[in-house]
């Protein structure tokens, strides 16, 4: 629960080591080894290590595939019983298409039942069969001719016009002038870094978990020498990427790039005004003491964007401005590999990233924040 603290009258969010993204409660019990001679001591035990290897998210994911298995059987009337096989598996499919689920969500839930067979102790069948492989293929397909179309909203990427509006809409907001000024920070951030929103972002308000959290003393300022040329920088330490770098920071640096879209510029002005400056606290406050999460940062972006787009045709998401950098930087010439490195978008993109020289990095942060705001 949050204190409040009686001489700032701020909350201050509660550290819970270790509990956000892992833990020990999964779909693995003492009955997940039902053919072992171990005490059930033990079996807790190893119950417990196998549910740390998914993130709670995934868990909870997969909790509703089964749950939905089972809605499933009992719609259909057909005996969903373990292990699964095709007739079942393609039933399960079927019944989902129906509900207008996406491809990315049967295919999730597919991993769930893959998952609960093998919790079960039983050998697992073969659910992606080649019709299976085939017809999700094909859904697929049918979900981009549905987006193209029109017929699902297009996540829209982040353009100088669009900047440009979020910038005067947040001048003219409700927000207070600090607040202000963390949320063009964060944008900015967001899109020169091209980070993903909870690498900068808490996901809850009222706790965070110092072991994944981007604390404020994550986030640093210095000066470097790139060639001959004095360079101030913001380095931030990622805590275990989206690919599951476990125990190991991925520190990025984002350039001062002295233009409208300065990262450098943008985070010391913030800084300077603002209460917060806890290192062990997380990096980005509201006003009030509070970690402003991701769902607020996207809350934030549709309350002042909705009457100038359209968010039935195009939304504007924090995944937008991600996509916004590697949209401009495709736009300024640069090449496959260097957009997906500094973008940071694959299992071995960090090394890439680490391989491109400074002074590439820095002449590509220039370039972008030339652009006209």
């Amino acid at each position: 629960m949050p204190t409040l603290t009686p001489e700032t009258s701020t909350f201050e969010p509660t550290p819970l080591h270790g509990s956000v993204k892992y833990g020990p409660n999964g779909l693995y019990s003492v009955d997940s080894f039902p053919n072992s001679h171990l005490q059930d001591q033990w079996k807790e035990m190893l119950a417990s290590a196998a549910n740390f290897s998914l993130a709670k998210k995934t868990w909870s994911t997969y909790s509703t595939a089964i749950r939905m298995l089972d809605k499933c059987g009992i719609e259909t009337g057909s005996n969903m019983q373990f292990p699964l096989d095709e007739s079942n598996t393609l039933t399960f499919i079927a019944w989902l298409m129906n509900r207008g689920l996406s491809t990315s969500t049967i295919n999730s839930y597919l991993s769930g039942i893959r998952q609960a067979h093998l919790v079960r102790g039983i050998e697992i069948p073969v659910l992606r069969t080649s019709i299976v492989t085939q017809i999700l293929e094909g859904t697929k397909k049918i979900d981009a001719l549905k987006a193209r179309l029109g017929a699902k909203p297009k996540r829209l990427a982040i353009t100088p016009l669009i900047l440009r509006t979020w910038k005067a809409e947040l001048c003219s907001s409700q927000h207070s002038n600090t607040d202000k000024l963390m949320l063009w920070t964060i944008s900015v951030l967001a899109f020169q870094g091209s980070f993903r929103i909870h690498e900068l972002l808490n996901r809850h308000t009222t706790t965070f978990d110092p072991a994944f959290s981007l604390l404020h003393g994550d986030l640093t300022t210095r000066a470097i020498t790139i060639g001959s040329e004095r360079v101030n920088i913001i380095q931030i330490a990622i805590k275990s990427e989206k690919t599951d770098r476990i125990g190991v920071d991925t520190l990025v640096d984002v350039y001062e790039s002295k233009g409208p879209l300065c990262p450098y510029r943008a985070l010391t002005k913030w800084r300077s005004v603002s209460k917060h400056s806890n290192p062990n606290m997380p990096a980005f406050r509201w006003e009030s003491g509070k970690p402003i999460t991701g769902q607020e940062f996207n809350k934030s972006l549709k309350t002042l964007l909705q009457k100038h787009f359209d968010y039935q045709k195009g939304s504007i998401t924090s995944h937008s401005f991600r996509a916004g950098l590697a949209t401009m930087m495709g736009t300024l010439g640069y090449t496959d590999a260097e957009v997906q490195a500094l973008g940071r978008r694959s299992s071995r993109s960090f090394e890439a990233y680490m391989k491109l020289p400074r002074t590439r990095r820095l002449q590509m942060a220039r370039e972008i924040g030339k652009l006209n705001l």
